[in-house]
């Protein structure tokens, strides 16, 4: 009896001090390695869409660029494509992936074109973020001519897509810090 009771008290001073070794050697040793090389992970290409880098050198203006072009819509293929990605190939070749010849190819010209990368894919489909700045880059770059410029202000866009009927895009707005000031409201 004596003999388990000193067995298990030699085990709990065996785990204390791993629990120390580990603590006070192990862990600073690894936290104060830094890594060399950030570019380990991604592409150049997959670096684009981690780290958005913006051109602080661009005239803005009081429009905004809208793609009229419903991202939410499931569209119906055509064909299969798997080549050079590159919409102004695919309008001056096919027309359209798509049965509608309006929707939106989705293969990004005009995420190259934005010097803000203001714009995304969604679904196959071009939506432009809140970070445009109006510079109207993107609206030459779109070969079907589905990018177009408008107010800031302006609050809902109403277009017709090919016999789908009315579409209204609701622009989203900056948040700022209206949340929070009527958060700070509420507490008052």
């Amino acid at each position: 009896m004596v003999l388990k009771i000193l067995l298990c008290f030699l085990f709990l001073i065996l785990i204390c001090l791993f629990v120390v070794v580990v603590a006070n050697i192990f862990l600073p040793a690894v936290k104060s390695q830094i890594l060399q090389n950030t570019d380990l992970l991604f592409s150049p290409m997959e670096k684009n869409y981690v780290s958005r880098i913006v051109d602080n050198n661009v005239q803005t203006s009081e429009q905004r660029a809208i793609v009229l072009c419903n991202p939410s819509k499931e569209k119906n293929p055509r064909l299969l494509y798997n080549g050079i990605k590159n919409c102004a190939l695919i309008a001056s070749s096919y027309g359209s992936l798509t049965q509608n010849e309006n929707d939106c190819i989705g293969f990004g010209d005009c995420v190259l074109a934005c010097p803000q990368n203001a714009i995304v894919i969604q679904n196959g489909t071009a939506l432009v973020t809140n970070e445009c700045c109006g510079c109207g880059s993107c609206v030459g770059a779109c070969p079907k001519d589905l990018i177009k410029m408008f107010p800031k202000t302006q609050k809902t866009i109403q277009y017709k897509n090919d016999g789908d009927g009315d579409h209204i895009i609701e622009i989203p707005r900056k948040k700022d810090f209206k949340f929070w000031r009527n958060w700070y409201k509420m507490l008052k």
